[in-house]
């Protein structure tokens, strides 16, 4: 019974098998049909649509018409073209010029930037990592320019920024994913480029178009911006013409120009002025000084003007231990090394020495009073010698030595500008917590050492720059918040 039933079974698949096969032919068969009939139908359409289309007749003046225009390329509109306005861009580079300090710089650079889009913002560049310095026309696009400096981008966070400091080149698309992160509206246009300075990509300009500003945003503008930006602040220390005369001067300050013409006549028709040389002071102290003994008075001059011997100690003891260590000093080194209140206590010991000077020559004696009343303040600015002649190669030397002091001054200024710039936080901390010294010793003793190196040691020791402008610049005035 088993073999029989195996045999129904196989018999049973054997139809099944045959069955299928027929049907598919069939439906095979069908589809052809099918496939056939409606190629036919749509030949036959396109042959009456084809037959109707021939039949239309068009006018004679329709036809020349067409012809012509299949003869002559499609007409466009030449795109307007704005001639770039050199104008625009002198005046922005005149006013970023005009900056005496590196902040005073940044600040206009911004400022300039901001005419050429909507919005800007400073970042700084350090360890790859980028951070927020300020922001201007982000409150006026409903943002807050306040959130620029609480802004950080670590490396791989800010595509298109890593993409600028990688390729070292400005980088511009829509700023979409950036102007979200500063809190504002999306922006249609943006712009990064990179600012050198000390051969190096120490901070980043960020400028941004929404709106009708994307008219006039000028790419090419804002990077010979930022471009000359750099070279101002490299040569910040080494320029004496502020502003310089290469930039002329706007039409503006030309008109006005004639009208200060009659106050410059003024002085003209009062020529009978120079009356004063020939009855000058200076003919009548050669007169007197033979009886003084003026040879024995001109020596004892310049002891009067370097008369703060305390500075010079202090001065010198600053620049070993910066080079060797700058970690094991004592607070009342600190004080003495920067000039600061606590170095002016042996200046307090040293004053016995000044009563008596006064019996030699009386011109020192207004010399030593400047010293004297100047114990109170920690500045140490040059005071020219009271009994210095001005004339022939004496008034050539003081010019060679105020240059200097003012090289000094200068180089000083650049130094704590760049302190501040790089530690915006720590400053404000620092002035309320007062220890500026304590937060950025590292910065500070690091700056002292290049202003040591770079400024020679007779400029030194009559004055103390670099500590006037730590008071000015970091302490905003305020000594006690050194810390010192």
């Amino acid at each position: 019974m088993a073999v029989r039933g195996e045999e129904v079974s196989s018999t049973i698949e054997t139809h099944v098998r045959e069955s299928i096969a027929r049907m598919v032919t069939e439906l095979r068969s069908s589809v052809d049909d099918i496939r056939i009939a409606v190629d036919q139908q749509l030949k036959a359409a396109l042959q009456s649509v084809q037959a109707d289309v021939n039949a239309f007749a068009f006018p004679p003046q329709v036809r020349s018409a067409i012809a012509e225009l299949e003869q002559l390329p499609p007409e466009q509109p030449p795109a307007e073209k704005t001639p770039a306005d050199a104008s625009r861009l002198r005046s922005a580079v005149q006013a970023v010029e005009r900056g005496k300090s590196q902040v005073d710089v940044l600040n206009a650079l911004l400022e300039q930037s901001q005419s050429f889009g909507s919005r800007a913002a400073l970042l700084i560049v350090k360890n790859d990592t980028f951070t927020g310095w300020k922001g201007v026309g982000f409150s006026a696009h409903g943002g807050n320019d306040e959130t620029i400096k609480r802004f950080t981008a670590a490396p791989g966070t800010a595509p298109r920024l890593d993409q600028m400091l990688r390729e070292e080149r400005s980088v511009s698309w829509d700023g979409a994913d950036l102007s979200a992160r500063f809190g504002v509206a999306t922006s249609d246009r943006a712009l990064v480029v990179p600012m050198v300075i000390k051969d190096k990509i120490s901070a980043v300009v960020y400028v941004d178009a929404v709106g009708d500003d994307v008219a006039h945003f000028d790419e090419a503008a804002i990077e010979l911006l930022v471009f000359t930006t750099g070279l101002l602040i490299d040569t910040l220390a080494l320029r004496k013409r502020i502003p310089s005369p290469t930039l002329s001067a706007s039409d503006a300050a030309a008109e006005e120009a004639p009208q200060s013409s009659p106050a410059a006549v003024a002085p003209a028709t009062q020529t009978p002025a120079p009356a004063p040389p020939p009855v000058s002071a200076p003919p009548a102290r050669p007169a007197t000084a033979p009886s003084v003994s003026a040879p024995a008075a001109r020596p004892p001059a310049p002891p009067a003007v370097s008369a703060p011997p305390a500075r010079p100690p202090a001065t010198v003891s600053m620049s070993a231990p910066a080079s060797e260590s700058t970690v094991a000093i004592s607070p009342e080194q600190i004080r003495q090394m920067m000039g600061g209140p606590g170095a002016v206590q042996p200046r307090t010991a040293a004053a016995p020495p000044p009563p008596p000077p006064p019996p030699t020559p009386p011109s020192a004696s207004p010399t030593a009073a400047a010293h004297t009343a100047g114990v109170d303040r920690p500045s140490t600015q040059f005071i020219p010698p009271q009994g210095l002649s001005r004339a022939g190669a004496s008034a050539a030397a003081h010019d060679d030595e105020a240059k200097r002091h003012d090289e000094a001054r200068r180089f000083a200024r650049l130094l704590v500008s760049e302190i501040k710039l790089y530690n915006e936080s720590k400053v404000d901390q620092g002035r309320k917590n007062r220890d500026l010294y304590e937060r950025m010793k590292d910065d500070i003793d690091r700056s002292r050492q290049m202003y040591d190196e770079r400024i020679s040691e007779d400029i030194r020791k009559v004055s103390n720059y670099f500590y006037d402008e730590l008071v000015r610049i970091l302490a905003d005035g305020n000594a006690e918040a050194l810390g010192l």
